[in-house]
């Protein structure tokens, strides 16, 4: 296949949305694309070669892992050193843990699915795992063990139809991911079955089952269709849009551009074939794998002092660009240059030995616990909560729900209590969070709980967050149980947004309506970054309440708006961030071992405990002054 500076231009804007996304370049909300036009144009020129090494009776499975080998692994090994010595200095024993485990995942070629499994609600925040990109390199490795298999086959038992078989399994997986983002999006984002049909559209292309354009006319509107797709979907998508609308625009828009260039250069493909783009290209994969853990680091451990966030983020460029360019230039270029130089013995047994050594360094870091002799003990000891299993204290699984598989269980978590009062919890994990708290300081009080992820407690959908199980289990709460049963008090919690108070108060209308008693329980104090993570920071760097100033801003303002348009509407509020906040300072520990929260917002249990204690003062007070009403 002949080369097409074009395609470096594509490469190029592929990669430059990605890092200018995750830097946080205002105007790139939907640069994450970048992605899926990577996987288009690694589809279209790695099966495209494929193809015609299979027609020309050349192709050697030895001699494409070989290439493959000495294209990806030099450069990816490089920065997994560096890396992994920049986690080693900073990272906390059970962080080192999960990147440990995350690096030996993008050693096989597997980290998809490891952060697939591994994206819980309440894991560790993507911004704080350096390996997270390798996710996307998983999918393309996986597809390229499996692809090649799958084409001598055809080709040799079905040549007529092997293009129809392609395109046939190109639907198959693409009908895949729509069935399933339904149920898990995750899934769809990481997993290679839901992906496969991406890197299926460029190779339909090379094989020529999409058809490309003869004339000039058809080559510059296709191209022109094409990048305008792609400009739209990076300047103007976003991330809270539907996942297979932005892969699918992206994935067509790519797909279009390439083609345009097929047959002779269209317009388009001249403007990606101007130098300084064409550059940019040519350093994309360096530029890939080293602008996220430059990213992670700068975010969570500062590894550059700024005067601002814009310088910080203009140096995150500059220092990413200036490694991507040495990596290509000192380790790619060379390694490629080996090419027919070195045996296929040589490029697999370098490549198993590497794979072996960083398997071992993985077994031994976990071997001994993250090596928490590099900490003080206190820093350790704290640091333990980023690991916190919440699942006991919130009920998991029966009372609150947090994964559309999971079924609640009404016989337990709503079940009446005739000999105590009936208080029913109900929203989100930020309801479920104090349920344990509540239940121990008011034994006295049946605290039953309703409550689903990112589920916000209202009458009518609406919210951004509604997911298919946040609406049955509403719909069951408001108009099936608390129509036919008699409930002393309804608890309505949430991690609140401002969007949320127009529904909240048409739920307090409707609730009023039907003579329920509601308290609503206002935000939380919230974080930039895990509590325990800042709590740790402030003994290792020895800065005393920095934890303190990291705090989310607006959320006090928002408590405040919310107990007024509450009680407005005749309900009781309750605030929780006074709860945990006072005097312009928020506890941040439960007791003198135990942080409040263990992640940005959600309490411990000894937290829970703690702001259940505080809360139950003012309920009791609220519930007496409601029986000498009555």
């Amino acid at each position: 296949m002949k080369y097409r500076a074009d395609i470096d231009g594509l490469r190029a804007l592929a990669v430059l949305p990605v890092l200018f996304y995750h830097i946080g370049v205002p105007g790139f909300s939907g640069g994450f694309v970048g992605v899926d036009i990577f996987f288009v144009i690694s589809g279209y020129l790695i099966c495209g070669m494929i193809d015609a090494d299979i027609r020309n009776r050349s192709f050697s499975l030895g001699d494409f892992y070989k290439r493959r080998i000495l294209r990806i692994l030099p450069a990816l090994f490089v920065m997994f050193l560096v890396t992994s010595v920049l986690a080693y200095v900073y990272c906390l024993p059970v962080e080192l843990q999960d990147y440990s485990r995350s690096l030996a995942g993008a050693v096989a070629s597997v980290s998809n699915f490891y952060f697939a499994q591994t994206a819980g609600y309440f894991e560790a925040a993507a911004e704080t795992k350096p390996l997270l990109h390798t996710w996307s390199l998983g999918v393309e490795e996986q597809f390229y063990f499996i692809v090649p298999l799958l084409m001598l086959l055809a080709y040799r038992f079905a040549p007529r139809r092997a293009k129809l078989l392609f395109a046939v399994a190109a639907t198959l997986s693409l009908a895949a991911a729509l069935a399933v983002s339904y149920r898990n999006q995750t899934f769809v984002f990481y997993l290679t079955p839901f992906r496969a049909w991406e890197l299926a559209l460029g190779a339909l292309l090379a094989i020529g089952f999409i058809p490309a354009p003869e004339t000039g006319f058809w080559r510059n509107l296709c191209g022109a269709t094409g990048l305008l797709l792609l400009l739209g979907v990076i300047f103007l998508g976003s991330s809270s849009a539907p996942l297979l609308l932005m892969t699918s625009l992206a994935s067509v828009g790519a797909t279009l551009v390439i083609a345009s260039s097929e047959r002779g250069i269209s317009q388009v493909g001249r403007l990606l074939s101007l130098s300084p783009i064409v550059f940019i290209g040519l350093i994309s994969y360096s530029l890939y794998l080293w602008h996220w853990p430059l990213t992670v680091f700068q975010r969570t451990d500062a590894l550059f002092s700024a005067d601002s966030p814009a310088s910080a983020k203009l140096t995150l460029i500059v220092l990413s660009v200036g490694i991507a360019y040495l990596s290509w230039k000192l380790v790619e270029l060379p390694f490629r240059a080996l090419a027919r130089e070195t045996s296929k013995a040589a490029a697999f047994g370098a490549a198993s030995t590497a794979i072996a050594a960083v398997f071992t360094l993985c077994g031994l870091t976990l071997i001994v616990g993250g090596a928490p002799s590099r900490f003080p003990d206190r820093a350790v000891e704290i640091g333990a909560y980023l690991a916190y299993d919440s699942s006991t204290q919130f009920r998991t699984g029966h009372c609150f729900l947090l994964t559309n598989r999971q079924q609640f269980d009404a016989e337990t978590c709503m079940k009446l209590d005739s000999t105590r009062p009936n208080y029913l919890l109900v929203g989100d994990s930020h309801a479920a969070h104090l349920w344990s708290g509540l239940a121990s300081a008011m034994p006295e009080v049946n605290i039953m709980q309703a409550t689903a992820s990112l589920c916000r407690p209202a009458v009518l959908p609406g919210s951004r967050y509604d997911t298919r199980v946040c609406r049955t289990l509403m719909q069951y709460v408001f108009d099936d149980f608390l129509v036919n049963n008699k409930i002393d008090k309804v608890l309505l919690a949430a991690s609140w947004k401002d969007e949320d108070l127009p529904i909240l108060s048409s739920t307090l209308e409707i609730l009023k309506s039907r003579g329920v008693d509601v308290t609503v329980l206002g935000p939380i104090v919230e974080y930039d970054a895990a509590l325990p993570r800042l709590l740790a920071d402030e003994i290792l760097r020895d800065s005393p309440a920095s934890a303190n100033a990291r705090r989310t801003p607006g959320i006090r303002e928002r408590d405040l708006a919310m107990r007024e348009m509450v009680t407005a509407r005749g309900a009781t509020y309750l605030s929780v961030y006074d709860a945990v906040c006072h005097n312009g300072h928020c506890d941040e520990f439960a007791d003198d071992r135990v942080p409040m929260q263990f992640d940005a917002g959600h309490l411990t249990a000894k937290g829970s405990v703690e702001v259940g204690r505080r809360l139950s003062v003012f309920l009791r007070k609220f519930a007496s002054a409601d029986h000498a009403s009555n």
